[in-house]
């Protein structure tokens, strides 16, 4: 099979879909490979035929290994390539429709065909459930599986050794207690809570494709640190993650032969892919007819993995539409305004200007929570604000809360005096 090209590490557009926990199995979890040989073998026993051992020997190293890994509402598939040593992770985005079997129209309550990754995750604890729809919708058979709670995930990453990642641009994500938290420009070494958050959390994020696109550069280097690892780490990191981290149709005894081999994965042999497909309102649709290619390539060890690059950076023209669509008038919204700085009377000049042309200003008070230079809008949900900005010289607009209960808070910034 032709070498997989690997995707730069790095943080893409803003960026750095992880879904990090994928990593870790992928550095340990060859189980349906493990269930195979086994079987084979006793097979063999029986037969006790030397041809036939011949050939399942054959068979055992030309193996393709498919994996889904669940944390809450983040999915991955992991592929394993037994023969050439390489990983190949794909995150799946949490507003995928994925395509219902009776399982799984039986979990939505019934009455629906189709689900967004989402609004499965909440309904069903039972990832072979999920599993299945996964399944139906890629065209694709999953041998294993592996779920994680959100505090053995944080376990697993810290104990996975230094993440190191490096962001072109600042990023941020709410925390389990609903607090902010960014992560600054430049290189930063990633702990458990910062990687559950960044891949759990795309609140933060305009564009969908930038937050799935992080989570598989941090999975490729979660991955990477985890082979870091001397042998005997390794291994112990991979009895732990089955004996105590992960809920898996797949023991440490079943896959603990395997090991080496794994171990000996290269860092730049690890690498992922995004799902092809469009933004329609407020979900993502999959291309078939182009997933199935990806998956026919990925999963067969005579042909060759596309580049990552390109197809974490491809973006249909929808991508556009979706962000018209999904945009909130801020017309009849509720909007408090703030001055955070010392030119006085600047929020009751702005309130005039912003209810001359439509808006709803309901209160404006003095902000002391430091001076800004350049004005923040804070919006109740993604989407709204947006046709805020023009208004402004360098806004920023950011999802959170106000306590007054406005939907949209305004705090104005120095260099947008009037």
């Amino acid at each position: 099979m032709a070498r997989r090209a690997r995707r730069k590490a790095g943080a893409g557009a803003i960026i750095l879909r992880i879904l990090v926990v994928v990593v870790l199995s992928a550095a340990v979890g060859v189980g349906s490979f493990a269930g195979s040989k086994a079987f084979f073998l006793n097979r063999l026993k029986k037969d006790k035929k030397s041809k036939i051992a011949e050939a399942l020997k054959a068979e055992s190293q030309e193996r393709v290994d498919v994996s889904l890994v669940r944390v809450k509402d983040a999915l991955a598939i992991r592929i394993y390539h037994n023969k050439d040593k390489q990983m190949i992770f794909v995150p799946i985005r949490k507003d995928t429709i994925l395509t219902l079997d009776n399982d799984g129209v039986k979990a939505m309550g019934g009455d629906k065909k189709t689900a967004t990754v989402e609004e499965l995750a909440a309904k069903v604890s039972d990832i072979k459930v999920i599993k299945a729809q996964v399944e139906k919708t890629l065209g694709i058979t999953i041998g294993n599986y592996e779920s994680l709670s959100q505090k053995n995930f944080t376990k697993a990453i810290n104990n996975a050794g230094e993440v190191e990642l490096n962001l072109e641009s600042e990023v941020a994500y709410k925390d389990q207690n609903k607090m902010l938290v960014h992560i600054p420009e430049g290189n930063n070494t990633i702990n458990g809570n910062q990687a559950l958050g960044l891949i759990l959390d795309s609140s933060q994020f305009s564009d969908e494709n930038d937050h799935i696109t992080l989570v598989g550069d941090l999975v490729t280097k979660i991955a990477q640190s985890i082979g870091k690892k001397s042998l005997s780490e390794y291994k112990s990191f991979a009895k732990t993650y089955y004996d105590s981290y992960a809920k898996s149709n797949v023991s440490y005894d079943s896959i603990k032969d395997n090991l080496n081999r794994m171990h000996e994965i290269s860092s730049k042999d690890f690498t992922y892919q995004i799902l092809p497909g469009t933004d329609e309102g407020e979900n993502f649709k999959l291309n078939t007819k182009k997933t199935k290619e990806m998956f026919d390539e990925l999963l067969s060890e005579n042909g060759e993995v596309p580049d990552s690059a390109t197809t974490a950076k491809k973006k249909d023209t929808s991508t556009t539409a979706k962000k018209k669509d999904t945009e909130v008038s801020s017309k009849g919204i509720s909007i408090e305004i703030q001055n955070s700085t010392r030119i006085s009377g600047l929020a009751g000049s702005w309130r005039d200007k912003l209810s001359g042309d439509g808006f709803t200003v309901g209160s404006i008070k003095t902000n002391r929570q430091g001076a800004l230079t350049d004005t923040k809008i804070i919006v109740a949900k993604k989407g709204m604000g947006e046709d805020l900005k023009s208004y402004f010289k360098n806004p920023t607009i950011e999802v959170g809360s106000v306590d007054s209960g406005a939907q949209i808070c305004i705090i104005l910034g120095s260099n947008d005096d009037i």
